[in-house]
């Protein structure tokens, strides 16, 4: 008896588990998500099942106010058992840049160390113009002063007025500073100085200088002013400075080179709407912006603008260097993701192919994903140790016959260090979020993804690889020159350097740049 009333008591146990079970069906967490890829401000709304509404949490993935830059909204709910689940959905937030306003983002510096060493060097201006100088004037012969010998004395000089008020006459308006170019032209019986003056005027096509000359031969005698009618005079050193001087320095101060894209495309840097910078006897500076196009299928979606940075400046040493600011890294990052490059170098580094063949997945697992695909440009944004890049794509998860589509939100974090080329990534944030249908987003693969977040040490290889060979393709070994020129300029290495504050950056290279012929 006793063994019969045990077994029904055990039977009616089991039957009210399987009635109570059968009605204890929790409520899975689902967002119904309406956003637009771009607003000028966040506007990411979602419909979540009322059931759960006194339980869900929204807040930002990136941790940033909502101002500018790539942003994810995510819903998260908290089940008994410790349990977490959540999904995210991203947008682009302005103010955007305009394609069509040319907004200075960058600049190119040149040091005093490549126009002049201090001795007319070979790889630097003052040496190229040396040479150009001499050979003009080889074989001259002026009656009675003698034969040409050399030019003696040269120097080239990124200039101030202030500091030299006896040119002010010469110089005139000049209050972004100036070009000086001094030397002797050295004959038997006589030594002539000459100065020459070069004062950038940069419109938003291209870079001139306004050329002024003094050649000092005014003697008091008829032979002394013969030499001169014969030299040219003034005439004779300004025809110089325009067809040597002017393009060597036009040459060294233009805007990066464009960078060609696979199927004829092009990253294009341009002239801006602001003048050249001098600092006297240190650098002189021309500020530049990277050209926009539009995305046809949604013009709304543009890179973010932040404003001017503080920059750093030349360090002691480089010929060379360029700035650029965080609008021009976005600028940069949103059209390499417009003309599809971003996607192929993804998926030329092959993140799938490492998670597909891994050993653990081909044994455990019938999941296999597809190469990932941007939806939205990545975005830079300062973040504590350097540089946060936001990114929001899509993958396609296969498991079997089975397929769906997931939105990954990833968080890539950059270390810039003063080494030729060096940049250390690693993937600081990965979330994934799946969709039931276009608009209806619900969690999956949680524990997946916290285990590949586990082994985000294996990703740092591939991704540094991939954004060291971009950074090295667009800026290092450009030889840049101009038709005509006895040389180019040529750029060996880089060094870059990161300044940031709680809202803006600006990335620095000082380049290893030389004078070759």
């Amino acid at each position: 008896m006793r063994t019969l009333a045990g077994g029904l008591l055990v039977a009616a146990h089991a039957a009210a588990f399987i009635v109570i079970a059968g009605r204890c069906v929790g409520t899975e967490l689902t967002v119904d998500v309406t956003a637009a890829n771009a607003s000028e401000e966040l506007a990411i709304d979602g419909i979540i099942p009322p059931a759960l509404s006194s339980r869900a949490t929204t807040d930002l993935d990136d941790g940033s106010p909502p101002g500018p830059g790539l942003h994810r909204k995510r819903w998260s709910v908290s089940y008994r058992g410790g349990f977490e689940r959540s999904v995210g959905a991203a947008q682009l937030v302005g103010p955007f840049q305009d394609p069509a306003a040319r907004t200075c983002t960058g600049r190119v510096v040149v040091g005093q160390r490549l126009l002049d060493d201090g001795h007319a060097g070979p790889g630097t201006l003052a040496g190229e113009l040396a040479k150009v100088l001499t050979t003009e004037l080889t074989g001259q012969s002026v009656f009675p002063a003698g034969d040409f010998r050399r030019i003696d004395k040269l120097s080239l000089r990124w200039a101030r007025v202030e500091w030299h008020p006896g040119e002010r006459r010469l110089v005139g308006d000049a209050p972004n500073g100036y070009v000086r170019a001094a030397f002797e032209v050295v004959l038997d019986r006589v030594s002539v100085p000459v100065l020459i003056v070069l004062i950038p005027s940069a419109a938003t096509t291209e870079l001139g200088f306004r050329i002024a000359a003094r050649a000092e031969l005014d003697f008091d005698n008829r032979v002394a002013q013969w030499i001169s009618d014969k030299l040219g005079g003034n005439a004779f050193v300004t025809r110089l400075a325009r067809s040597e001087i002017d393009g060597m320095l036009v040459s060294a101060l233009l805007p990066p080179p464009p960078f060609d894209l696979p199927g004829g495309q092009q990253l294009r840097f341009v002239f801006c709407n602001e003048p050249p910078e001098i600092l006297e006897g240190l650098s002189g500076a021309l500020p530049f912006a990277v050209e926009l196009g539009r995305v046809a299928a949604d013009p709304a979606v543009l890179p973010p603008r932040r404003g001017p940075s503080p920059r750093l400046p030349l360090a002691p040493g480089h010929a060379l260097g360029i700035d650029l600011d965080l609008d021009a890294l976005n600028a940069l990052l949103y059209e390499l993701w417009r003309v599809g490059y971003l996607d192929r170098e993804l998926a030329a580094a092959g993140l799938d192919r490492r998670f597909n063949t891994d050993p653990i997945v081909t044994e455990f697992l019938t999941l296999r994903i597809s190469p990932l695909r941007l939806a939205l440009p990545p975005v830079l944004a300062p973040s504590a140790n350097g540089l946060r890049l936001s990114a929001e794509g899509r993958v396609t998860i296969a498991d079997g016959p089975a397929t769906t589509t997931g939105r990954v939100w990833g968080g890539l974090d950059f270390r810039f260090a003063r080494t030729p080329g060096q940049v250390d990534v690693d993937l600081g944030v990965l979330e994934l979020s799946c969709e039931a249908r276009t608009t209806r987003l619900v969690p999956c693969y949680a524990d997946l993804i916290t285990a590949i977040r586990g082994r985000s040490a294996d990703f740092h290889g591939a991704l540094t690889a991939t954004f060291a060979t971009i950074l090295s393709e667009i800026f290092v070994e450009r030889r840049l020159g101009a038709s005509g020129l006895p040389a180019d300029l040529v750029i060996r290495s880089a060094f870059p350097s990161l300044t940031v504050s709680s809202t803006n950056a600006s990335l620095h290279f000082d380049l290893d740049a030389t004078l070759v012929p």
